[in-house]
């Protein structure tokens, strides 16, 4: 019995060490953010509070199943992936450079064209979605900057983040207006960055709003809940009974808010992927099933992202999983005398 319980120990200290070492170049780009979340993480939860407040949305604990309800996936099992020939998203402007770049990944020859952007907290996606474009054969463009959260230039809140992400996303607006409108574009937002500001979700929606009107699909992914700062020395002292007893209540690990989906969900062409069952079944523990949920008190780790493979398969939307339908065109029917003016008299 005490090996038992010494093996485990050792199997979850190792599970946290790999967790906090993985992807350590972009951990690094990453690590640059840590001095803005800490400081924004006081007024992040005040801000949530006053917002909670003055939508009606108030944040409350909800029940789920114990054990994680897995949704019907058509894509291998995240086990079956080889994700050594994985692309990790290693392609972004840090927090306080300055610049733009857009990354072309995926299938070059691609049905679907679909844009992957945002911060860092979307980044910790690209792995699992690069399965799927390869997969459902869409090209990819990875367009990221470090802690900036997506949004209007001209109307983002000046005080929320550094001003080279004002400079980013004007550049990205440009981006915009001079290529070919993506079919998708898959965002996610540090909601440390846009701290439940009101500002900053009109910002939001602005952007969204001017790539719905050009066809483009939107699908959000909600921020993901934060553990406890304690949490890897938690595990360990807790071992077997760490899932559950360093959990946080969904309350305070969903601080601050991400005001950002609840902005645009009402647009036509908008999807939010909401993944909390996943990170919260019952409470929002740092260990599921064995396997780190965070790398930092920030994001998620790779191991477990890569558990959520077929969650994020199920939230695409359909039509993104087969090749576009070709519509013909015919013209209306038409008599002789119509086709020949006068040749009926």
């Amino acid at each position: 019995m005490q090996k038992t319980v010494v093996k485990f120990l050792a199997t979850a200290a190792l599970s946290v060490l790999v967790s906090l070492v993985a992807n350590t170049t972009v951990q690094a780009a990453d690590a640059a953010t840590a001095g803005l979340v800490k400081a924004n993480h006081a007024t992040a939860t005040a801000a949530s509070n006053s917002a909670a407040a003055n939508t009606g949305n108030a944040i409350v604990p909800f029940t789920l199943p114990s054990k994680m309800t897995r949704r019907p996936s058509v894509v291998d099992s995240p086990a079956a992936v080889d994700w050594s020939q994985v692309e990790n998203g290693n392609c972004l402007v840090v927090r306080a450079g300055w610049g733009f770049r857009a990354c072309a990944k995926g299938d070059p020859n691609g049905y679907w064209n679909v844009g992957l952007i945002g911060d860092s907290h979307m980044r910790q996606y690209f792995a699992p979605l690069d399965v799927l474009a390869k997969r459902y054969h869409w090209k990819i463009t990875y367009i990221s900057k470090s802690a900036c959260t997506v949004a209007d230039w001209q109307l983002f809140p000046k005080n929320r983040a550094e001003p080279s992400c004002w400079d980013w996303n004007k550049h990205l607006g440009e981006y915009f207006a001079s290529h070919e409108k993506f079919d998708l574009v898959i965002n996610s937002n540090s909601a440390f960055v846009s701290v439940a500001d009101p500002k900053m979700a009109d910002a939001y929606r602005a952007t969204v709003q001017s790539q719905i009107e050009r066809g483009t699909q939107w699908m959000v992914i909600s921020d993901n809940p934060k553990p406890a700062q304690n949490f890897v020395s938690c595990i360990a002292a807790h071992g077997k009974k760490a899932q559950q007893d360093c959990a946080l209540p969904y309350s305070k690990a969903m601080v601050p808010v991400d005001v950002l989906p609840a902005a645009v969900q009402s647009i036509p062409g908008v999807h939010v992927a909401d993944f909390r069952k996943d990170f919260c079944p019952n409470l929002c523990p740092p260990i599921i099933n064995g396997v780190v949920v965070y790398r930092d008190f920030s994001h998620l780790s790779s191991n477990f992202v890569k558990t959520m493979l077929p969650q994020i398969d199920a939230a695409i939307p359909a039509q993104f999983k087969a090749k576009p339908v070709e519509t013909s065109w015919f013209p209306p029917t038409m008599s002789v005398g119509e086709l020949v003016p006068g040749l009926s008299s």
